[in-house]
């Protein structure tokens, strides 16, 4: 049966999607601005770059953009580095119309005006991130519907850990080790309530947390033997954990409520 033009997918390939951004940045003459030329990215290097207040002490954007990994003269790109290019346009972007009103500048291509704000969410879903604004910053982060579940459960500095956990800038061996050390904190302050309704879990991520390095250093055998790649497989998966074990207590409370109900529909429970 014949799929609808909707419904056909379009595969991801980052340096082809990267081609395409790069081709739209350069494109010459598409913005017409103070009664000159220009390509979006002379545009936001000109104009923009220098009104952003994280640029550090950059003054251009080949100079910022090599400091982030990326060679934006170059062909090629890997997953990180093209992560941190999207970063990177959706926040210059972002300072472009807080100052600029798009509107009323002269594109010459609806492809190079669309090319950051219609492409890259497209992109960053079908990788499986999303990006969030904090602090009038976007950032990217990997998108976690286990993340998401409990999220309204715990308290504010604990979000915020569990969403920084996926953030593109935390996909190293101390960072990593750095929330999950936090996140320990947590859970050890509340460790009677979670083991006694999970016991075998916490278990579990006490001995990553004290045997691989994140709350002591790493002397025994075999975690002594775990390169860092492994390690950050290891935190990871004490990261799945902690959400699941942070979880337990709400799907406690649920299924009391489902047999509160139950013993209700019996007859057995009267109306508060």
């Amino acid at each position: 049966m014949r799929s609808s033009i909707f419904e056909i997918e379009n595969r991801l390939d980052i340096n082809k999607e990267y081609k395409r951004m790069r081709d739209a940045l350069f494109k010459d003459y598409a913005i017409h601005y103070d009664y000159r030329d220009f390509s979006l990215y002379g545009f936001l290097d000109k104009y923009v770059f220098n009104l952003w207040n994280y640029r550090d002490t950059f003054t251009d954007i080949d100079e910022y953009l090599m400091h982030i990994g990326v060679d934006i003269y170059s062909d090629e790109i890997d997953e990180n580095s093209f992560l941190n290019l999207c970063e990177f346009l959706l926040n210059i972007m972002k300072v472009a119309n807080e100052h600029y009103n798009f509107n009323n500048i002269a594109f010459k291509s609806l492809a190079v005006k669309n090319i950051i704000g219609h492409n890259i969410p497209i992109i960053l879903e079908r990788m499986n991130y999303e990006y969030i604004e904090k602090g009038n910053i976007l950032y990217i982060r990997k998108r976690d519907a286990d993340i998401d579940s409990i999220i309204e459960t715990v308290p504010e500095n604990i979000a915020e850990l569990l969403l920084e956990y996926n953030d593109i800038r935390n996909n190293n061996l101390e960072s990593k080790k750095t929330i999950l050390k936090k996140i320990d904190l947590y859970i050890d302050k509340n460790k009677g309530k979670y083991k006694s309704i999970g016991k075998d879990l916490l278990d579990s991520i006490e001995t990553i947390v004290n045997k691989m390095g994140i709350n002591h250093e790493v002397n025994e055998n075999p975690y002594n033997q775990f390169n860092d790649s492994e390690l950050c497989i290891w935190y990871d998966k004490c990261f799945k954990m902690m959400i699941h074990l942070i979880r337990i207590e709400e799907i406690i409370e649920i299924k009391k409520e489902r047999n509160k109900l139950i013993k209700k529909s019996l007859g057995d429970v009267k109306d508060d």
